[in-house]
């Protein structure tokens, strides 16, 4: 990734953002982060190739990643302080994507999160694999790329200027050669205006094997979920699956300063170490490995002795599922959420109510 936001040529983060963003993306939110005088590809492409470098470099469990994503659902808004993030500048790689099957499947492939300091708070990103779905467009746009873009551009225009509808079982032609051409065409007419503001990148997708698809702005306020920020096509359907990845990240970086995550440093294989080198000596080649530490059965801030000092006698003992919990900090003069494991509460030697159900929890 450092290597693609570094590259000057056609196939490097620079004309990648000037080819599908542009310097005004149409679904660019107008805010005091960006507005409409600048130029966002640009811009994004610029300050990646400074960023990625210097980041730290975190691999989030599978079971860290399921913990993250159920904790996620109840996350109520938040205030995030920068002291609450793991590092200043990050790359965050999950085992697994933590929010897939959602309605909108642009966000089912999210594996990889970066983030670092940008105007108005916090720059987050957000990558996905490419789909199977995605490999016909990244086929058709390494052919645009082959071509003399004159001929391309030629072809486009006249394809707009015809309105082609979107092919369709209903009015595709009978013949496969004529289906092949309206498909084509009507990717031309979509891509024309990609295709007038830069040349297609040779790889189409980004070579190093993540698509970007999201830019958040973040800012230190009060907020619902997160705010809006810069995407590539993305419909008002998708709005709620992004905002689940959104809390997922921030429950995340919540619950990695918690004693119930165990963070291990570990070192890239000397092979990898040596790939490293030869792109930048510079670079970073350890990473964090994120995991849950042993589950626990009570809580380490209310022993069972606690439930016995009060005035109300329990005749049972229950089960706590796990919850949020605002923990103030005089330190901030502010409350922060920690995450409260599913334990047993009430004295040791009384009956657990729903005692004929068993769960099993393995880590």
């Amino acid at each position: 990734m450092t290597d693609w936001a570094r590259d000057p040529t056609l196939d490097g983060a620079g004309n990648w953002f000037r080819f599908f963003l542009g310097p005004s993306p149409d679904d660019a939110t107008e805010s005091r982060v960006f507005d409409r005088v600048d130029d966002v590809g640009t811009t994004i492409a610029e300050t990646l190739a400074v960023q990625l470098p210097a980041a730290e470099l975190f691999y989030v469990s599978a079971d860290m990643t399921d913990l993250a994503r159920h904790a996620a659902d109840t996350l109520t808004d938040y205030r995030l302080h920068p002291e609450d993030l793991p590092a200043q500048i990050g790359v965050m790689v999950y085992e697994h994507p933590p929010v897939e099957g959602t309605a909108a499947a642009r966000h089912n492939a999210v594996s990889v999160v970066t983030w670092a300091p940008g105007r108005g708070g916090l720059w987050v990103h957000t990558w996905a694999t490419t789909s199977p779905s995605q490999q016909g467009i990244v086929r058709i746009g390494r052919t645009l790329a082959q071509a003399p873009r004159d001929e391309v551009l030629a072809r486009a225009r006249t394809a707009a200027a015809r309105d082609l509808p979107e092919p369709t079982p209903e009015n595709r032609p009978s013949e496969s050669d004529e289906t092949a051409e309206q498909v084509a065409d009507h990717v031309l007419a979509t891509f024309l205006p990609h295709l007038e503001r830069a040349p297609v990148p040779p790889s189409f997708a980004p070579p190093h094997g993540y698509e970007w698809c999201a830019l958040t702005p973040m800012e230190f306020t009060e907020m619902e979920g997160w705010p809006d920020g810069v995407s590539e096509d993305e419909s008002s359907r998708d709005s709620e699956a992004r905002i689940a990845m959104q809390r997922t990240i921030l429950a995340t970086w919540l619950l990695m300063g918690q004693t119930l995550v165990r963070s291990e440093q570990m070192t890239a294989p000397r092979a990898a170490q040596r790939r490293i080198e030869r792109l930048d000596p510079v670079l970073d080649p350890t990473v964090r490995y994120i995991d849950l530490r042993r589950a626990r059965t009570e809580p380490s801030d209310r022993p069972d002795e606690d439930f016995g000092n009060g005035t109300r006698e329990y005749r049972h003992r229950w089960i706590v599922r796990g919850h949020w919990r605002n923990q103030y900090y005089p330190s901030r003069n502010d409350h922060r959420p920690i995450w409260i494991d599913p334990h047993f509460a009430g004295p040791e030697d009384k009956p657990l109510l729903g005692g004929e159900r068993v769960n099993v929890l393995r880590r």
